[in-house]
């Protein structure tokens, strides 16, 4: 019961995150940058979107070993049993929104705002409950334990760079990009910042509930990114 919160929170965080991905999904505006290279290479493949994302977690616990060298902590291996159970809900929210279909365009820019929002509130949540971060966001937080740029800058820097990559590959392989829209971009610029706004507001609460009863943390002590 000792890590039953912590690891109860840590879940609901990858579910929040699979529901953003599809939500960007529905609402045919773009998928959200988190997603992008994986449907990218799904499209292209003809894999499932959540067996894709399972093994480019599996990538970038790889490249931050690459990154990290030497600092790289077995514990983080973890990440790629997580990129499993993610790559679940994935497919899993996928079946579960299968009845959703927006045609309006303000419609579908709530689906898209509810999208980013979700996105953010996960990667708060995954973060804050410190057992392993997301295999993605774990990578990110590598780069930036040895460059010393803020995780949410680096963010930004980095959902705008899975988009590129994930143009480059529809053009080269399908001829469009009809899975990449405005929301795509509109999702890379935000959501490193939304999760900056919310860490500042929730995290201190979010430690408070997972944490409190365990001493040798101090709930004052912002958790490290």
């Amino acid at each position: 019961m000792k890590h039953f919160i912590r690891i109860t929170l840590y879940l609901v965080g990858f579910f929040f995150l699979a529901l953003g991905v599809n939500l960007a999904i529905k609402s045919n505006l773009g998928v959200s940058p988190v997603s992008s290279v994986p449907l990218s290479i799904s499209n292209i493949s003809g894999i499932s979107l959540g067996t894709v994302t399972t093994a480019m977690f599996i990538f970038y616990v790889f490249m931050q070993m690459l990154v990290l060298r030497k600092d790289f902590k077995a514990f983080s291996l973890l990440q790629m049993g997580f990129g499993f159970v993610f790559g679940f809900f994935v497919d899993f929210t996928s079946v579960l929104l299968n009845w959703l279909s927006v045609s309006n365009y303000f419609g579908q820019l709530f689906l898209l705002v509810s999208s980013t929002f979700f996105i953010a509130v996960a990667l708060m949540l995954i973060i804050t409950m410190e057992i392993v971060p997301g295999a993605p966001e774990g990578f990110v937080l590598a780069v930036s334990q040895v460059t010393k740029i803020p995780f949410a800058k680096l963010k930004v820097w980095f959902d705008c760079s899975s988009v590129i990559l994930a143009v480059m590959l529809s053009l080269a392989f399908l001829g469009n990009i009809s899975s990449i829209r405005e929301g795509t971009i509109i999702s890379a610029l935000i959501i490193g910042r939304i999760l900056g706004i919310l860490s500042k507001m929730c995290k201190p609460h979010l430690q408070r509930i997972a944490f409190y009863n365990q001493l040798e943390i101090p709930i004052s002590e912002p958790v490290n990114q």
